[in-house]
Formats: C-alpha cells, structure tokens, sequence
C-alpha cells in the first residue's frame, strides 16, 4: 500500500503503476535518493556483480512488488528499498525517469488555501 501525505513526496513508476511514494524534505531530497541508488551500485560492482545481474535483479524485485503479495506490511526499510531499486534501473537507463508510464514524480507539498466565500 503506497502511503500519501501533505509533503513534499518522490513517487516511482513502473509500467504504468505507482509502486513507491517517499516522503522528501531538505536531508531527504531526490539528490539524497539518487546518491544512495549510486552507492548500492557502485558496491555491486567493487563485489564483482555484472551490469546485466543487477539489472535483472532490481527488475525482478519490482515485479515481485508490483505483481505478488510476498511483503505484507512493509516496513520503512522496505519501501526505502524499492526506491532505490526503481533509482537504479533509472540510473542503468532501464527506467526512463521521466517517462510516461514509469519514472519518478516529483510533487511538492500541498498547499492548503481557503476558497473565497
């Protein structure tokens, strides 16, 4: 279950469905998201994992997500990770970030205004 909140949120995308929202704020920015995506896959690469093994892992980890019912209650750490893992096929260009049916979307905070009466 994707959580929503009246914050400035980054959301990922995979073919045509909303699989993660996180919450942003000045420690947590998309920079903050992306640099530890980057740090995930440079570690994979210093243990010897090749491009294409990370790449079908990530993509099959988001299937499992997207399609299955395996994680029940996910915790924090849970949906921290399929950002990452959604950050990471953006960053192998598997995901197009801005694209039309998967990427990320960036929405600032909501702003409540009154109606005039």
């Amino acid at each position: 279950m994707v959580k929503y909140n009246n914050s400035d949120s980054i959301s990922g995308y995979y073919k045509g469905r909303l699989i993660v929202t996180r919450k942003m704020n000045k420690d947590k920015d998309l920079e903050y998201w992306k640099s530890i995506a980057n740090n995930f896959l440079c570690e994979g690469l210093r243990k010897g994992y090749s491009i294409q093994s990370m790449i079908e892992f990530n993509t099959n980890f988001i299937k499992m997500v997207r399609y299955k019912d395996r994680i029940k209650k996910p915790q924090e750490e849970d949906w921290d990770t399929i950002m990452i893992a959604i950050l990471i096929l953006i960053k192998l260009k598997v995901i197009e970030e801005d694209g039309d049916r998967e990427g990320l979307l960036i929405m600032p905070k909501r702003e409540n205004h009154s109606r005039p009466s």
